[in-house]
């Protein structure tokens, strides 16, 4: 049997009867660092709520209309819609001082200004590393930037809650503070969605579990 026909067996809602999960793919510091300043750069409200929204509609179009997200990293079902993980922790990060060594590379500590209000804006002091983020990065974090970035905290919560991914996570989970959400369900209810693109991400993950000594690029 060759290769292709063994990793497309392992293409399915179920291995062994359990359901699989994709729970969390491969994050580049420097690229979300990159997501992160563009996208401060580009919206009037620089919270970390509205940041982290940004980034997760980033990926969520991304991987209906390319099949791979822009940041990737782990996603979480938390009260107020879902949150890019790694993004949380490194804006909390930047408020305590105390940066991560994996992001030291990328200049996050001298990348903002924060405003202390109540919400801490963060005010991006350099330009954002444009040749981290591809054609299709930037094409479709403009387009949720145009179509989101005016909203305000209700209607971004609200909206975000009403996805399947989040419900479904949320159901997954009801006794946890932040279930993690899968990255199958960013599928459902997709505006951006092209045909194709979900069974190439999950075949682009089935080689990742069966090769895991050669990590492909999402």
């Amino acid at each position: 049997m060759g290769k292709a026909k063994v990793i497309s067996s392992q293409i399915g809602d179920t291995i062994e009867g359990e359901p699989v999960l994709i729970t969390r793919l491969p994050l580049d510091p420097e690229k979300l660092v990159a997501a992160m300043l563009y996208i401060a750069s580009h919206i009037r409200d620089k919270t970390k709520f509205k940041i982290g929204k940004m980034i997760f509609l980033g990926d969520f179009a991304h991987v209906g209309k390319y099949g791979r997200p822009i940041v990737g990293g782990r996603y979480c079902a938390m009260p107020n819609g879902p949150v890019p993980s790694e993004a949380l922790d490194l804006l909390n990060s930047i408020l305590r001082r105390d940066v991560a060594p994996e992001f030291w590379a990328t200049g996050i500590e001298s990348a903002f200004d924060v405003k202390d209000e109540q919400f801490p804006q963060f005010i991006p002091k350099v330009a954002p590393n444009m040749s981290a983020l591809s054609e299709s990065d930037i094409e479709v974090l403009d387009s949720v930037i145009g179509q989101y970035g005016g909203w305000n905290f209700w209607e971004l919560m609200n909206f975000t809650h009403s996805l399947p991914a989040y419900m479904k996570a949320v159901e997954r989970g009801p006794d946890s503070r932040n279930p993690a959400i899968d990255y199958e369900d960013f599928f459902e209810q997709n505006p951006f969605v092209v045909a194709g693109t979900k069974e190439e991400l999950l075949e682009n993950y089935a080689l990742s579990r069966a090769f895991p000594e050669q990590p492909l690029a999402f």
